[in-house]
């Protein structure tokens, strides 16, 4: 991407377990400055529910510092493949969350979401754990 400084990178994680929701979140600029979360929902979500809502709560954050382009990260198949319309979406809550990442995603210059395994996921994914359990 030309204008390296507008480039920020997430990966994050969610997690439902049988006693809460969390996720943990990574966020870099294009000056390698990491903000790090590791949050808990006051609200029972599903697993997905979570994995949806790493991307959009962090996902306004790189657009208010100056965001241009922003390359996400998820170990989610269901959610990536859901945003990039390959799945159907028929729940009205699922359909709530792509609604909000196709508004904050149009205010950038590119977007894109990448599906990672799981195993190169596995710090996220423990802190999700930790966040959830709290």
């Amino acid at each position: 991407m030309e204008d390296d400084k507008g480039n920020w990178l997430l990966h994050g994680d969610g997690s439902s377990t049988l006693t809460g929701s969390g996720a943990r979140v990574v966020l870099t600029s294009s000056e390698g400055n990491k903000v790090e979360y590791a949050f808990c929902f006051d609200f029972k979500a599903s697993n997905h529910e979570a994995e949806y809502d790493v991307i959009t709560v962090p996902i306004r954050m790189p657009s208010h510092a100056g965001a241009k382009n922003l390359i996400a990260y998820t170990d989610s198949q269901l959610v990536t493949n859901k945003v990039e319309r390959k799945y159907e979406v028929k729940e009205e809550r699922m359909k709530e969350y792509l609604q909000e990442i196709e508004e904050f995603t149009s205010q950038l210059k590119n977007f894109q979401l990448y599906q990672i395994p799981r195993t190169e996921h596995t710090k996220a994914d423990y802190l999700a754990q930790l966040a959830s359990s709290l």
